[in-house]
């Protein structure tokens, strides 16, 4: 904690430099500074989830930022999320085609779709930025798993929606002209009480639910950003 607080404390008083490249937000020291970011995501589900279905999945989301506190290097602001993620799982069904047993392949799936925002930090270190908030939203979850081969007579369906509270951090990398990559990890808490056989067993039909489907997420996105300073802003004003 005391190595945070004097490393803040120095890039606090740190003076701005020139834009390297165009980059006007690694300087900016005042007015609002916009962010958008478009971020594939790869996810892994780190609860009761993974119980249920395997745990490798893939998603995207939009990223909404904005900083208008400035504390030398420092800047306070809000962001806002709005994402989606999907975990499949390849299964094998029997299928009686009335001559013999064959296995049919469909898929089950759970995925989460999130709505988020909440308050914000970016630090200039250089020439990158980081950027790391907690956000809290609406979370609408949903688990098909197949258990014969018609869809949908033969599968369980079961869906929620709770709310959520997601937090992480990011690595944003301006390349030029305030555009960029930027590199993240965060993980998500669904507050569902939803509860499922992790394993069925088609001989035990009344086994006692004894899994969260919707629980943890861990999602590592890389993807495009791009930001909008407050001088840029004004100088767009002027030209009308």
């Amino acid at each position: 904690m005391l190595a945070w607080a004097l490393t803040a404390g120095l890039l606090a008083l740190a003076p701005p430099g020139e834009a390297p490249r165009g980059n006007t937000v690694l300087t900016q020291d005042r007015g609002v500074i916009l962010g958008v970011a478009a971020v594939p995501r790869a996810s892994i589900l780190i609860g009761d989830g993974r119980r249920v279905i395997q745990p490798a999945g893939f998603g995207a989301e939009l990223q909404f930022r904005a900083y208008a506190l400035h504390l030398g290097r420092l800047r306070f602001g809000g962001e806002a999320h709005l994402g989606h993620t999907r975990v499949l799982e390849r299964r094998e069904v029997p299928h009686d085609d009335g001559n013999t047993i064959v296995p049919v392949t469909r898929y089950a799936a759970l995925d989460h779709t999130d709505f988020s925002a909440g308050p914000s930090v970016q630090i200039a270190l250089g020439p990158v930025l980081l950027e790391g908030g907690a956000v809290v939203g609406l979370g609408v979850s949903n688990l098909v798993r197949p258990f014969g081969p018609f869809a949908p007579i033969d599968e369980e369906q079961v869906s929620d929606v709770t709310a959520m509270l997601r937090g992480g951090g990011q690595l944003a990398i301006p390349i030029r002209n305030d555009q960029g990559l930027v590199i993240g990890v965060h993980a998500t808490r669904f507050f569902s009480r939803v509860q499922v056989v992790a394993d069925p067993d088609p001989a035990m039909p009344d086994a006692e639910p004894d899994a969260n489907p919707f629980d943890l997420v861990l999602e590592v996105g890389v993807g495009y950003q791009m930001w909008i300073g407050g001088s840029r802003l004004r100088r767009g004003r002027g030209t009308r």
